[in-house]
């Protein structure tokens, strides 16, 4: 498989460079009969409009108008004279003998025309009340992406996309204008071609038209209790009436490691060794190798994705299938993925289109290796001084040190499948019953399945006391879903259109699983596809080796959204939800989600009307509610027994297990509620060649979910979890289009995308439940244990790093901390603790760039987060060099002091995690086809991450930013915010050639 992929690279590249070599060399000159001259003026004011593009219609030859307006070019008599301009509706005119042209170019607004979904719906860009980003297909970024979010990262302003480590198999982490919440899922709700909730690496991003963003509450509120974390709307491609056409694309790809940590090698290891422990201490552990154990683990990755899809259609009848696969190994050997993804939409229309059915069928099939992190973390200590294997083939241990496993023998000897497959299905009927009148109905049907094995062999030093342990679960969720929907459009009068909304929604959630596990087996040949075989069991009684679950939520909604326009210049939306969720308490089993905007079009005023500097100008306004109830596990409001300690039976004399109350009820228990204010700035200027938006909002999350600890009595278990929390998010978002240039063999369009937002925790007691003291991200290391670097501190940012000041370093080695009340100390608990920075970016941005020439095009994305800080918490424990015998180091090893032999926490490992970062970029080339059979034809040469500009340190800038509380929510301390631990996946660098064909 590599060589061919090898193949494939090579190949591909010599093809392309002798295509657009041919191509450019056959480039002639193309003779004209006459002069041809004229003035481009604009249809309204009739102003001169420079730099319109001016071509003869199929040829090369061109020109661009003045700063007056005028032009001159050669054209024969029956040629056609082509004028376009950004902002202008194009035009073509026939020469026919003529030497003089003037042309009035209207305005186009047709990109104000464009629709966008709304939930439920849709609207004109020009009619929006609130803030929705779209990004189409054609803006997708290219490369790599494993899931329609890689498609989008860097394009929408406010939404933060960060894939926190290079594992092929991992998700990204999803951030829509700051954190809501504590408690659980903070990602936004997906909806794909209507279904709720489908998980986004079961839709090939080539399947997709349209990615819709919905973003304050008066765009999301009309999906209620489960939409504060924003709702991510996709839309797939679907047929189009007439001949059918083929397309494929596909792409082979090289991935290797960006960015590496600076171990020191075998020689410069024994140098370290020499200069801190001496000679005899080095002879003691020096076993003559020069390993560098990252790279004997990794491997460079070999992608390839493959697409083929099929459309077409007929009167009343359309269709699109498509059949795509990916194969991405990781950088880390045993671990990547293989997907097979197909899709089918299909359109039928009755009854003189008053009848829509569309149907969609979607299979996706992944085949995944697993990652240990554990084995990274192996490789990282182990001492570049050990071979990987002895003289007579067997794996080199370390006898008698824990930390010390050969990490070679640990990935050659674990298994870890997993096999996931989902199925969706789903059906949406709309019937016109009455002019303007129209009512639907939505259904679909969803089932994921994952079957996960994993087998630790015997005979190595890292898995002795794992016994060949073997280990076998399948997960299934159910998921089933009931919509109808009515709908009425109608105009009151010649200045007044009415949109009227109405529907209803029933879904139901089903999880169950199965896990079992055993040990002792003769053989470790038969993996873990026989667990009856182990000994370990019958050995060992207990209740751990098998386990299982089921759950069952259901949601039942009532929606409804009246929209109006009036005289094409003021727009309102009104919207409300009523929710009913099986998850929420006895006395709060309802809610509702309100939601009211208004946007005034000034662009249309007396004042504005005609300018022509201010095409499109409008100014929108937002208030609404929107609810979170993903952080609500299953059944978490009622009273519930679960697993106890065990108790010894006297009439059977053995011990059972015993069973007891772990959950106090809590009737009150309800939704989050995130309430959004939002003011913006649509426009248009310099005759709509720069276009963008301006966002300002609020967002305050109330009734926030936290876990408590609580008396014993009157509660009968010692924690609860409630509604009493707060927290603040504020921000501003920018988004700016420009067409730079706009010429007939040549166009520059600039992109760039803002956003600064602010996330405090406002409370989290109140008179009945107090929370105390909450630390949390753990700063880890030998010797180290109970040390934190944040705290929950009501009225201060989300994760801000709470740590000692570093004093420098005493005589003998001991790292200095500035006291309380002055003066040093190296005792942590006497140190005084002071705000060093917020591990939240406070600014980011990105910059995409895409030039055309002929028939070349080019693009490329640059993005940048600014004003976060990391805590280096890897560094701190690869620089101590009193432990330089028990694990490798960092370079920086030789920056300490040689008797510094302690880990501890302070600003000395603190670091900047701003950078820029040359996401992607792409270069493609359109070959020319006259032929009857390929209408299309594109080959292109793109890489990912080509370069990283920062001065942290690490392996990458890019963390874990979500401060969740840790155990699924279960925990009452977050998890680590800006913490680099031990033990993270590489990121990855790719360089990428594919073609695009249509036939």
């Amino acid at each position: 498989m590599m060589q061919h992929s090898y193949r494939l690279l090579r190949n591909g590249v010599a093809t392309f460079c002798l295509v657009a070599t041919a191509l450019l060399m056959s480039l002639g000159a193309y003779a004209q009969d006459r002069q041809v001259s004229g003035k481009v003026t604009d249809a309204t004011d009739g102003t001169p409009i420079p730099g319109v593009n001016v071509s003869v219609k199929g040829t090369n030859t061109g020109a661009n108008t003045g700063a007056d307006g005028t032009y001159r070019l050669s054209a024969g008599n029956n040629a056609t004279l082509v004028f376009s301009f950004v902002g202008y509706t194009s035009q073509e005119i026939p020469v026919g003998g003529q030497t003089t042209l003037d042309v009035k170019l209207g305005s186009d607004v047709k990109a104000l025309e464009e629709v966008v979904v709304t939930g439920y719906g849709t609207s004109r860009k020009k009619d929006l009340t609130g803030s929705i980003a779209q990004v189409s297909a054609k803006d997708f970024n290219p490369g790599v992406n494993a899931n329609a979010l890689g498609a989008i990262q860097g394009r929408v302003a406010g939404l933060v996309i960060t894939q926190t480590s290079g594992d092929p198999n991992g998700l990204p982490q999803v951030r829509l204008r700051g954190i809501t919440s504590l408690t659980g899922n903070t990602d936004p709700l997906t909806v794909v071609d209507g279904v709720i909730g489908v998980p986004l690496n079961s839709v090939s991003p080539t399947d997709i038209e349209t990615i819709d963003v919905l973003k304050d509450a008066s765009a999301a509120a009309i999906y209620g209790s489960r939409a504060a974390n924003g709702v991510i709307v996709i839309t797939t491609k679907r047929g189009k009436e007439g001949r059918t056409s083929v397309s494929y694309s596909g792409y082979g790809a090289i991935g290797t490691t960006a960015r590496k940590l600076p171990f020191l090698t075998g020689d410069q290891y024994r140098e370290q060794v020499r200069r801190i422990k001496g000679d005899a201490d080095l002879k003691g552990i020096d076993a003559g190798g020069n390993t560098d154990w990252i790279k004997e683990i990794s491997q460079t990755a070999y992608i390839q994705s493959h697409d083929l899809s099929i459309m077409g259609g007929g009167a009343g009848f359309s269709y699109r299938g498509s059949l795509n696969y990916l194969g991405q190994p990781g950088l880390l050997k045993n671990t990547g993925f293989n997907r097979v993804t197909g899709r089918i939409n299909i359109d039928q229309k009755a009854f003189n289109n008053r009848l829509n059915v569309q149907y969609n069928l979607a299979i996706t099939n992944d085949i995944k290796k697993l990652s240990d992190g554990d084995i990274t973390y192996r490789a990282s200590l182990f001492l570049p001084v050990f071979p990987v294997r002895n003289a007579d083939g067997s794996y080199f241990e370390r006898p008698g040190s824990f930390d010390l496993n050969n990490p070679v023998a640990m990935f050659e000897n674990q298994t870890w499948n997993r096999s996931e497959r989902t199925v969706i299905g789903g059906m949406n009927i709309r019937y016109e019953i009455l002019d303007g009148l129209t009512i639907g109905t939505n259904a679909a049907y969803r089932l994921n399945n994952s079957i996960e094995g994993r087998k630790f062999n015997t005979g190595i030093k890292a898995y002795l006391a794992r016994q060949g342990e073997a280990q076998r679960r399948t997960d299934e969720t159910n998921n089933s879903l009931i919509e109808f929907t009515a709908n009425y459009v109608k105009p009151l009068n010649d200045n007044i259109n009415m949109n009227l909304l109405a529907g209803y929604s029933f879904q139901q959630n089903t999880d169950e699983g199965f896990g079992a596990s055993n040990q002792g087996f003769v053989t470790d040949n038969l993996s873990y596809n026989n667990l009856g075989q182990g000994t370990q069991i019958l050995q060992n009684p207990s209740t751990n080796y098998v386990s299982s679950y089921k759950n069952e939520t259901r949601l039942i909604s009532f929606f409804g959204r009246a929209t109006f326009n009036l005289f094409d210049k003021y727009n309102v939306t009104a919207t409300v939800r009523r929710d009913g969720s099986s998850k929420f308490g006895a006395n709060n089993k309802w809610g509702v989600f309100p939601s009211v905007a208004a946007a005034w079009n000034l662009s249309e005023e007396a004042f504005l009307k005609d300018n022509a500097t201010i095409n499109f100008l409008k100014l929108r306004v937002g208030w609404g509610q929107t609810g979170n109830s993903e952080g609500l596990a299953p059944y978490g409001s009622i009273e519930r027994y679960g697993p106890a300690a065990s108790y010894y039976d006297g009439a059977s004399g053995q011990w059972q297990p015993g069973y007891g109350l772990n959950q106090n009820e809590n009737p009150n228990l309800r939704w989050e509620i995130v309430e959004t204010a939002n003011i913006a700035l649509d426009f248009a200027l310099l005759s709509n060649r720069l276009t963008g938006n301006l966002d300002f909002y609020d967002k305050a999350t109330k009734n926030m979910l936290y876990n408590y600890t609580v008396p014993v009595p009157p509660y009968k278990v010692n924690q609860l979890q409630a509604n009493v929390g707060q927290m603040s998010n504020k921000g501003v978002e920018l988004t700016l289009n420009y067409a730079a240039i706009q010429r007939n063999d040549f166009t520059w369009n600039v992109s760039l995308i803002a956003s600064k937002f602010n996330t405090k925790v406002k409370s989290l007691s109140n008179d009945e439940f107090k929370t105390g003291a909450i630390r949390f991200s753990p700063f880890g290391g030998r010797g180290l244990s109970d040390v934190f670097a944040s705290q929950l501190i009501e009225g201060r940012p989300l994760g801000e790093f709470l740590i000692p000041e570093f004093a420098g370093f005493s005589a003998d080695g001991k790292m200095l901390l500035v006291a309380t009340g002055g003066g040093t100390t190296s005792d942590y608990e006497k140190a005084e603790l002071k705000q060093f920075g917020n591990p939240q970016p406070t600014f980011t941005t990105s910059l995409t760039n895409s030039f055309t020439y002929k028939n070349f095009d080019l693009s490329f994305l640059l993005r940048g987060v600014f004003g976060n800080k990391i805590l280096n918490n890897t560094r701190s424990n690869f620089s101590i060099p009193g432990s330089i015998l028990e694990s490798n180091a960092f370079t920086t090893v030789a920056d300490q002091p040689i008797n510094y032999s302690v880990n501890q926490l302070s600003s000395y490992w603190l670091e900047s995690g701003s950078f820029v970062r040359l996401d992607n970029l792409q270069l493609g080339y359109t070959v020319p086809t006259n032929s009857k059979i390929l209408s299309r034809a594109r080959v292109y040469l793109a890489g990912q991450n080509l370069f990283l500009i920062t001065k942290y340190t690490g392996t990458d800038p890019e963390l874990d930013t979500r401060g969740v509380l840790e155990n699924d929510g279960r925990s009452q301390r977050p998890g680590s915010i800006g913490v680099d631990n031990r033990g993270i996946y590489p990121k990855q660098r790719t360089v990428q050639l594919g073609v695009n064909l249509t036939f």
